[in-house]
């Protein structure tokens, strides 16, 4: 059962994909939404896919296992030390993250044109559709599907192999080239959440206050200083940002970038060394034996058949990315 799962699961991704990539062209066939689409069209687009995509396969990975969708996705209540534990973690996050996104920019200069086209979608869109899109839509049925369908189906698969896999999967899935290498940083952190938590309320917890901090910061600033694109054209201000970002050696952005790096690391360690000592605390000797079992894992047949689909995916959002750039 569990190496069907891992087909199973494998098959669906491919699925989602497909979806993301029908829903909205159909989207646009049937309501006739030719030329420039606005900030909150775009907005409702990527939310409506998210929902028929994302969780409406959640749905189906469960009718077909033939497991409750609490069953699956292991959704238990956390504690109110472990809900501030994890916005402390957040908020490492985004710190770490501001170093990473500098250095890739600096990197990939592509993912400038990433990070203005964000920038547009949201001074374009309203606060809240941007709230419900941006922090609460993903934070939910993002995380059933990456850590909830698949933590499930990859059960019993060595730990290493399986987060590498998981965390692969959700970077890719975002298909472009900035949120690609944060997401791999993200990814990581939200499996440990949701490892220390013991829950997907931990994860989703995290999912959505570190979108809701990047939302708010993005929102605020762009608001103050009246950034990002206007009428299709770059604002004086943003050309002047984005060059000097272009002009300054790697060493100085490295270095700027460490500060975040030094910063959010800190916060992000003490902040998961806390959540998993309280879990220990919690479990006790379950604890001990749960861990037993994680070093047991990997003693599972794994049939290359199941992966057939997932090297297709990986072969696809790739051709996906690079047509697009």
């Amino acid at each position: 059962m569990k190496n069907k799962k891992i087909l199973l699961a494998n098959i669906l991704l491919l699925l989602a994909l497909l979806l993301f990539i029908l829903v909205p062209y159909i989207a646009k066939t049937l309501f006739k939404l030719n030329g420039s689409i606005s900030g909150n069209i775009s907005l409702l687009l990527s939310g409506c896919t998210s929902i028929i995509a994302l969780g409406g396969i959640a749905l189906l990975y469960c009718i077909i296992t033939k497991r409750t969708f609490k069953e699956v996705m292991v959704i238990k209540k956390i504690s109110i030390n472990q809900v501030f534990l994890t916005v402390s973690v957040a908020v490492g996050t985004y710190v770490f993250a501001v170093g990473i996104n500098s250095v890739s920019m600096k990197l990939f200069p592509i993912a400038i044109k990433d990070s203005m086209a964000i920038s547009k979608l949201l001074s374009s869109s309203s606060l809240f559709l941007g709230l419900m899109v941006v922090v609460l839509l993903p934070a939910f049925f993002e995380e059933v599907f990456f850590r909830g369908i698949f933590l499930d189906a990859y059960e019993g698969v060595n730990k290493k192999i399986k987060y590498f896999i998981i965390i692969a999967i959700f970077a890719s899935f975002h298909g472009n080239i900035m949120q690609i290498i944060y997401v791999l940083f993200l990814g990581f952190i939200l499996l440990k959440v949701r490892e220390y938590t013991g829950s997907l309320i931990g994860s989703m917890t995290l999912h959505a206050a570190n979108n809701a901090i990047s939302f708010i910061i993005s929102k605020t600033v762009m608001n103050i200083t009246n950034t990002g694109a206007k009428n299709g054209v770059m604002d004086p201000t943003q050309v002047a940002a984005t060059t000097a970002a272009l002009n300054a050696s790697f060493l100085i952005v490295l270095l700027r970038a460490s500060i975040f790096f030094l910063i959010g690391g800190a916060i992000l360690f003490i902040n998961l060394r806390k959540l998993k000592e309280y879990k220990e605390k919690k479990d006790g000797l379950e604890l001990i034996n749960n861990n037993y079992a994680v070093r047991k894992e990997g003693i599972i047949h794994m049939d290359k058949k199941e992966y057939i689909p997932l090297i297709i995916y990986f072969v696809s959002i790739t051709s996906l990315v690079v047509l697009r750039y």
